[in-house]
């Protein structure tokens, strides 16, 4: 978890980190957030409730899975932007967040970015 947040912090930026699902939740209530990386299996809350919170609040996100990501056809869950199968290198997680970013900024529609909100 250092590691990544070493990695990310000296491309993108201030980077924060939640060891579990509960601290995630708790700091999406404090502040705001331009992207999230959420591993699949962050322990004590479900995957679903977390990717759902993380859209209701139009922050990007890029899900990291153990395994490759199979099609759901009829699924419920909600989709992440992008997805990264571990490994992966460095590089690929710092890309894949810069596009989730994009396209989120890509998606701005008179003046609203996806949560709604008037833009400054």
């Amino acid at each position: 978890l250092q590691c990544y947040r070493e990695l990310l912090s000296q491309d993108l930026g201030e980077t924060v980190t939640a060891f579990d699902g509960v601290q995630l939740l708790n700091m999406l209530a404090e502040g705001h957030y331009d992207a999230a990386v959420l591993d699949h299996d962050l322990p004590r809350v479900r995957y679903e409730l977390l990717i759902g919170h993380l859209k209701e609040e139009g922050i990007p996100t890029v899900t990291l899975l153990r395994e490759q990501k199979r099609s759901d056809n009829g699924s419920q869950e909600p989709e992440a932007e992008a997805y990264l199968s571990y490994p992966f290198r460095p590089d690929e997680l710092v890309e894949k967040i810069r596009e989730a970013i994009k396209n989120k900024t890509d998606h701005t529609d008179n003046g609203k970015d996806l949560a709604g909100d008037e833009n400054e």
